[in-house]
């Protein structure tokens, strides 16, 4: 929900930016804080922040081949 509400207001300082060309420095800055926003959350979706769990995590589950490590 969050990445989805994130992505409609990334989309529509996208088009502010195109429609208004006014406030470009302050548009731009909201517009990257957003995008850094939403691609930190997908990192932490995939397990690569620390800390986080995802299917890309550099740990994996035990399996009968580890028993003997």
């Amino acid at each position: 929900m969050l990445t989805l509400a994130l992505s409609l207001a990334l989309l529509v300082v996208v088009i502010l930016i195109i429609v208004r060309r006014r406030h470009l420095t302050l548009l731009m800055g909201l517009g990257s804080l957003i995008a850094a926003l939403l691609a930190m959350l997908w990192l932490q979706d995939l397990g690569l922040l620390p800390g986080s769990q995802g299917p890309l995590t550099h740990t994996r589950p035990l399996t009968l081949d580890d028993s003997h490590r």
